[in-house]
């Protein structure tokens, strides 16, 4: 049960560092920094690999 709670901690922790993310590239975006924009663009990567691994996990176990 106690890994079933550490994993959707973790699926949420994953979805505000999503939200957070697009808030960065928003900002970066509107003062014409494209290097943001772009390492941001990075960033959705990995944080998508970690959505594959964590929070599908997590709605799998029904976490």
């Amino acid at each position: 049960m106690m890994e079933k709670t550490k994993i959707r901690e973790m699926a949420d922790v994953i979805a505000k560092i999503k939200q957070e993310a697009e808030s960065l590239k928003e900002l970066g975006c509107s003062c014409g920094i494209k290097c943001v924009e772009m390492n941001v663009v990075r960033m959705s990567a990995m944080i998508k690999m970690l959505e594959l691994d964590i929070t599908d996990a997590a709605d799998i176990l029904g976490a």
